[in-house]
């Protein structure tokens, strides 16, 4: 991929271009995703009230604090309402969204295409398999090789005939424990990085301990872990001392959840921090020499996340979270690396 001259360029739904004409970058989003596989019926008679009600400002508030309850949450699939959303943030001065949306999940390269023509946004698209609850019913019999091949062919051909290429490979996802063909999705998405010069964007599995498990394969499997993005950071259970060990083994540190506090995971009890605590996390990793490596972004998926339902939209960091960083003492230099300089240089081909 680096050898077609792509070398510091990264590639959007609508061609390279320069990594540094990208602007200011949300790393981890998504404009379509479903996971109303995932749908649990409540059992108490409110819920049941709310369950299969659509998502609106009236409902927004309940649902917020029990997201997976409500089946019309789950799924974010109408183009008109993702260029009205992602226009907000093009409209505070925004240029490239990062949708991670990959196999398992219903990417929509056409539908990404016509969103950055009609927003002037560039986007770039993800490559790979999510976690193990998403693959296709045929992964037992899929190959490490035939992964790979298939990734790569995303990465240089077009995904699924449409010749519109992805742009890294992601979000590569984890469950709890690790599903066998969790890890050979791994192993096949390093091959495919070593190949095409690409970042690697994972999602681990709950609990403290995946994030570590997860560098320490990539390691195994010669990943380049300064081009590996760990995502997630804010609800895996890690502590300060935490996530630091994590961004002393050279991969990027992605806190994408800005503009959602939610105690409620459905998986366990995961004390989701505060914008302000985030950016206190933060402050101290700059502190500990970790600028470079800190990534910002809101991981859009549910309704309950969009703006026109009262959630924080794509636009919330440019918004509001730049300005508390700036109060917090965050100077503007490392703001510009935070949301600028840091996802260019993980999106560049090498």
């Amino acid at each position: 991929m680096s050898g077609e001259g792509l070398k510091g360029k990264v590639v959007t739904v609508s061609g390279p271009v320069d990594s540094n004409k990208l602007g200011v970058t949300l790393p981890h989003e998504h404009f379509f995703y479903d996971s109303r596989s995932r749908f649990v019926e409540p059992e108490d008679e409110i819920g049941k009230e709310y369950a299969h009600q659509s998502v609106t400002l009236e409902n927004v508030g309940w649902i917020t604090k029990n997201w997976i309850n409500n089946i019309d949450n789950l799924v974010v699939d109408d183009e008109a309402v993702a260029i009205t959303e992602a226009q907000l943030f093009k409209d505070v001065g925004g240029g490239t969204i990062v949708d991670v949306t990959n196999v398992g999940q219903p990417r929509n390269p056409g539908a990404l295409c016509r969103i950055a023509q009609a927003t002037g946004l560039d986007i770039v698209m993800g490559s790979g398999y999510y976690f193990g609850y998403f693959h296709p019913g045929d992964m037992d019999s899929r190959t490490e090789d035939d992964i790979t091949k298939e990734i790569i062919s995303d990465l240089t051909v077009g995904v699924d005939g449409t010749g519109v290429k992805a742009g890294l490979i992601g979000e590569v996802g984890f469950s709890t424990p690790f599903d066998p063909n969790e890890i050979k999705s791994l192993r096949a998405s390093v091959a495919a990085q070593k190949e095409c010069g690409v970042a690697l964007s994972i999602h681990p599995g709950p609990g403290a301990d995946s994030p570590f498990q997860i560098i320490d394969m990539l390691e195994e499997a010669g990943a380049d872990l300064s081009r590996v993005v760990m995502g997630h950071i804010e609800r895996s259970s890690l502590d300060m001392d935490g996530i630091l060990k994590v961004a002393s083994r050279g991969c990027y540190v992605e806190f994408d959840w800005f503009g959602t506090l939610n105690p409620a995971y459905p998986y366990g009890p995961v004390d989701v921090p505060s914008d302000s605590v985030r950016i206190k996390q933060i402050r101290k990793l700059i502190a500990e020499g970790h600028l470079d490596q800190v990534l910002v972004s809101h991981d859009v998926c549910f309704k309950m996340r969009m703006a026109c339902y009262g959630g924080p939209g794509y636009a919330h960091i440019s918004k509001y979270v730049v300005q508390w960083m700036d109060e917090m003492g965050i100077t503007p230099d490392e703001i510009e690396s935070l949301t600028k300089a840091n996802p260019q240089r993980m999106l560049a081909v090498i």
